[in-house]
This record gives structure tokens, sequence and C-alpha cells, in this order.
């Protein structure tokens, strides 16, 4: 596969690191279907003021981590992955306002069973849709048949979280 198909497989992980009183901090890493990145962005800190928690209640959070920090690393990105990881639920409300898959990773440990809509991958992890985006499995499922490596899909995530804490040093 040429560089440019790996590309064009890549798949996106995003996360939002929460670092307390500081905020937010979103990262969004791309990588093609071998596991090498391709592209990496991540957001200065993002916080509520007092009028924003009081008004948005409980959905302060999802708001935060998908509309306003997952969307914009999206749309910033220059490359289109055919899928986008999460790990925290809470994000995945950003699937309406983009165009592709919006994933959650779990792990599987202590699972008893997989719903259908769901997809096990390797035994270590479950990786879902939100009930309104299960069209989007298919999707999914044709981007794991792609994967050049066998893939721990909890793993992106780790290195998006010391590449944050790295930028904030560097700050």
């Amino acid at each position: 596969m040429a560089e440019n198909e790996l590309t064009k497989a890549a798949i996106g992980f995003l996360t939002v690191v929460d670092e307390g009183p500081h905020g937010l901090f979103g990262g969004y890493l791309i990588l093609n279907p071998a596991g090498r990145p391709v592209e990496f962005h991540c957001t200065a800190a993002v916080k509520a003021n007092r009028a924003q928690e009081i008004l948005y209640g409980t959905t302060l959070k999802p708001y935060l981590y998908g509309e306003q920090i997952a969307r914009t690393l999206i749309e910033k990105s220059k490359i289109l992955p055919r899928a986008v990881c999460f790990d925290q639920e809470c994000a995945l409300c950003v699937r309406p306002l983009v165009s592709i898959p919006a994933i959650l990773v779990e792990d599987a440990q202590g699972a008893d069973s997989v719903p259908e809509d769901q997809i096990l991958w390797n035994q270590k992890q479950i990786l879902s849709a939100r009930t309104e985006d299960t069209d989007d499995i298919p999707a999914l499922r044709k981007v794991l048949e792609e994967l050049v490596i066998e893939f721990d899909f909890m793993e992106p995530f780790e290195r998006i979280r010391s590449a944050i804490l790295e930028a904030k040093k560097a700050n």
C-alpha cells in the first residue's frame, strides 16, 4: 500500500484531558493503518464560565467535549480519516456535526456479552456507535479490515495524553 493510500485509510483518535482548574485540553491524532501518525492537533485550554455552567446544566460536558473541542479539532485537520475513535462517550455528540463515523472505544474486560450493534475487536476492546448512529458500524468494519497491524485501540489515547502534557510543559 502506497503512503498516499495509507493516508486515505487513516483513523482518527480524539480525547479530552480534564486538568481541573486549568481547563480541558483536546487532542486529535490521525494514524495510518500501520499505526503511524500522519497528523496531530491539540487545543488550548477550554473553560466554561459560571454563566455557562448554570445555563447548560447537565448538557455542558457534551457541549464542551463534543461541539466545542471535538468539532474544532476535526474541522481543523487536513486529513479526513475514515472514522474517529473516542474514549469518552460525551464527545460522541459531535457525530451529527461531522461527516465521518464517531466510534466509542471501551475496555472489554468484564463484559459478559456484546450487543449486536457493537463490535468486539481482539477481545480487548468494544467499539460502538451511538444508538442513533448504528449506520456507522458497516463503515467501521470495513476500516478494521484494512488495518495493516493488529491494533490496540486504547493505546493511541495514551499517546495523545502524553503529547498534551508535553505541549503544556513547553508553554
